[in-house]
């Protein structure tokens, strides 16, 4: 049994492409273009998928909604210096395909600790060593009662309902639930209230310890794109398939071609805006609505100079209210930016979308008073993510809710008819919810594409 953090936070930023890639994103209405291959998305699914396809002779059309590659990669620099507003880490870089990916882009990454934390109780108060390590063996320890649990259960629950029959208590201490939201829900990208007691840690891990990209994860998406046939700004709507040709419908046009992979992110599936010609077969239908989709989303305040310890990788604060803003990172030890991001957990994620940037800022501000006084300046500049609100993902990754299991993720994996192949972060049974987990998905639906093909 595995108990990481894989956290999914990143600062990646908007970069100029041209000459790195082919693409069309003016405003008028492309020409129908026939095509051997299409993919949907140029996230880091669908440019794996197109490069292993280039390789192999075939150079797909690749048609991306967003005005950006990257998809849930996203490399932000309007605050002067690169932040990952989607994914961060490479999780595990020993074996993990994004590692080579990053040596081959020369991208820099920093390693990162999970152990340098300053931690604060609930009243701002820093916590003891000999505390801290008390409220994390209590934590691991309850997760092994609901491993144990889980396994004798004739049926899955959550859990929070299995914490509620191994210790009620617990659910009401404020240190596990830091840990609950900031370790749990940030590793699954699932509400503890939907995690499945008996799978939500089913995926597997590289090993070693997780890096970042100081300049930006795009680093990454912009070696992959290098050549290929991108057109951004083509927001699909609709896709018809028979026994000879696929059909893609788009705001810019129609486009055909004799087989698709669709690298459209779970969320947007789910919300039915992309109609598909006949239906999907209706245990795909079944799967798609039955795997959630999770809501992590970020903010980062630039300040005028640090107020707390530079050199701390991060900072963690026990709040009354679940997986709000619990878990900062300090982004001064990997650039030079007086900078924190802090995260929005659980259900949390979802309820500060309804909250504009202000507003966001004195919730933030709050907690960061309470852990270092009232006379700290205030931000210069503020950043936010809305994950679940973004039309082209509806949603940060996906986790495994009550009733969910490995086998649902490899059915959302599966081709349709040898016209339709599916790839994306949530048909990884093994890596689901990472970005090492879609580009090996973007690389596994390309093959049974070709295979196909022979």
């Amino acid at each position: 049994m595995r108990f990481s953090r894989r956290q999914l936070v990143q600062f990646v930023g908007l970069s100029t492409l041209a000459g790195l890639f082919s693409y069309s994103a003016t405003a008028q209405r492309s020409l129908v273009s026939p095509a051997k291959v299409i993919v949907i998305g140029a996230g880091i699914a669908g440019l794996a998928a197109a490069r292993l396809l280039k390789a192999k002779g075939i150079d797909a059309l690749v048609l991306e909604g967003r005005d950006r590659l990257g998809g849930r990669i996203w490399t932000d620099r309007s605050l002067g210096v690169p932040m990952d507003m989607g994914a961060s880490w490479i999780h595990g870089p020993q074996g993990n395909p994004i590692t080579a990916l990053a040596v081959q882009a020369k991208a820099k990454t920093f390693v990162t600790n999970d152990d340098s934390l300053d931690y604060f109780n609930h009243k701002g108060q820093e916590v003891s060593t000999a505390q801290f390590a008390k409220d994390e063996a209590a934590y691991y320890a309850m997760l092994q009662q609901i491993e144990t649990l889980a396994e004798g259960l004739p049926a899955d629950i959550s859990v929070q309902e299995a914490i509620q029959r191994i210790n009620p208590q617990h659910l009401r201490n404020l240190a596990m639930q830091y840990r609950l939201t900031a370790y749990m829900e940030f590793d699954s990208g699932g509400t503890i209230e939907k995690l499945s007691a008996q799978y939500w840690n089913s995926d597997e891990l590289f090993p070693g310890d997780d890096v970042l990209f100081p300049n930006g994860y795009d680093a990454v998406t912009n070696l992959l794109a290098q050549g290929l046939n991108i057109r951004t700004k083509h927001i699909v709507t609709g896709i018809e398939y028979g026994d000879r040709q696929v059909t893609v419908k788009t705001n810019r046009g129609d486009f055909t071609a004799e087989r698709v992979i669709i690298t459209l992110p779970l969320g947007v599936l789910k919300s039915g805006k992309v109609s598909f010609k006949p239906s999907l077969p209706d245990e795909l239908i079944k799967t798609i609505r039955k795997v959630e989709m999770g809501t992590i989303n970020k903010a980062v305040l630039v300040f005028p100079k640090a107020f707390w310890n530079p050199k701390t990788q991060y900072l963690g604060l026990e709040t009354e209210v679940k997986g709000k803003y619990p878990y900062f990172l300090n982004a001064l030890t990997f650039s030079s930016a007086a900078a924190l991001m802090t995260f929005g957990f659980g259900n949390y994620g979802l309820t500060m979308e309804q909250f504009t940037d202000r507003q966001i800022t004195t919730d933030i501000m709050q907690n960061l008073r309470l852990m270092f006084g009232k006379n700290i300046p205030n931000p210069t500049k503020v950043l936010v993510s809305r994950w679940t609100a973004d039309p082209f993902a509806r949603g940060a990754y996906c986790y495994t809710s009550v009733g969910v299991n490995n086998q649902d993720y490899e059915k959302l994996g599966q081709s349709v008819a040898d016209r339709l192949f599916f790839a994306g972060e949530h048909t990884s049974p093994k890596y689901r919810g990472t970005v090492h987990g879609a580009y090996l998905s973007g690389q596994r639906s390309a093959q049974q594409l070709l295979a196909v093909l022979e």
